[in-house]
């Protein structure tokens, strides 16, 4: 990675370092790191959980994860193409039974949170417009699908249209890693070597299937774009300020500020428009422990039916 995932901020100089693989923790109930390990969980069965994004850059941008397998990434799906598209229909399934039943059940919501034209579609219309897709690197190595409906946050429009958020060969689009395992899946290919290979070697062995991961990306981008234009609802009278850069100015007089920065007013923003730890509780948000910890045993292997991992499955991986 050569940019922040977050803010698209330039990691060049930035030294490398590792971090607790922190959805390992939640799948097997340990209570914290640095800090607390409660999650804001919008859905939970014994075998995935879904939840809010901590780091949203939608209104509706949850993460659904599976709790039954170690999967590092999409790497081990292209090793069992069979159970991997059974793995992605329940993680998708399950993305959008938590979004239904929670933003989308809230009419208050939508009206605040979409345009007149997204509240006129049906709901089930709406799933149309979700961004689902799986980075690679990982931010995490425990398999989670990003599952993001338009429209961005503010200041992620903005990243986004300077090309550093969804990059090329790290974003990878749900659809085109289920065309490609089905295609697999059918010719009887497998692809064991996966988990070894980087993105563009992976992309490579795809293309020689017939699936153009360029088209995929480009065409994922494109519907991002058209999707937010449509979807957005943004009012004017919500703002107080506008920004250009790290500079900030009154939005009526234009005239720049000196208080707040651009990070506070990022972080303002993020805190009244973020789905995630709702309901608030004394105006932060709240969270949970996943319901169904597993025993602290090793898990599947994902590019394995017999094979486990070692440890507490990459617990600090």
């Amino acid at each position: 990675m050569t940019l922040c995932n977050a803010c698209g901020t330039s990691l060049a100089e930035v030294a490398v370092s590792k971090s607790p693989n922190l959805f390992v923790a939640f799948i097997f109930g340990v209570d914290k790191t640095a800090f607390p390990l409660k999650i804001s969980m919008r859905l939970e069965t014994k075998d995935i959980m879904v939840f809010d994004d901590p780091l949203a850059i939608t209104r509706a941008h949850l993460l659904s994860v599976p709790t039954d397998v170690y999967c590092p990434d999409i790497r081990s799906l292209f090793v069992d193409p069979g159970p991997a598209l059974a793995l992605l229909k329940r993680i998708e399934d399950s993305a959008w039974a938590a979004l239904r039943q929670g933003h989308l059940a809230s009419a208050e919501w939508r009206r605040k949170a979409l345009s007149a034209a997204g509240n006129d579609m049906p709901i089930e219309a709406l799933r149309e417009h979700v961004i689902m897709a799986f980075n690679l690197p990982p931010s995490q190595y425990q398999l989670h699908l990003q599952y993001m409906l338009p429209p961005l946050l503010p200041s992620h429009l903005g990243v986004f249209r300077r090309g550093a958020h969804f990059m090329h060969m790290r974003h990878f689009p749900l659809k085109f890693v289920r065309e490609t395992l089905q295609k697999m899946y059918a010719t009887g290919a497998a692809f064991p070597e996966a988990p070894t290979l980087t993105a563009q070697e992976l992309v490579e062995r795809i293309s020689k299937l017939g699936v153009d991961y360029d088209k995929a990306h480009a065409e994922d981008m494109d519907r991002l774009a058209k999707s937010n234009a449509l979807l957005a609802n943004y009012d004017p009278a919500d703002f107080k300020h506008a920004v250009k850069g790290e500079e900030i100015t009154d939005k009526h007089t234009r005239s720049k500020v000196e208080a707040p920065s651009a990070k506070e007013l990022d972080a303002a923003d993020k805190l009244a428009l973020q789905g995630y730890g709702r309901p608030y509780k004394d105006g932060k948000p709240g969270g949970v422990y996943y319901s169904y910890p597993r025993s602290p045993e090793a898990l599947p292997l994902m590019e394995s039916k017999t094979a486990a991992c070692d440890g507490v499955c990459g617990l600090f991986r």
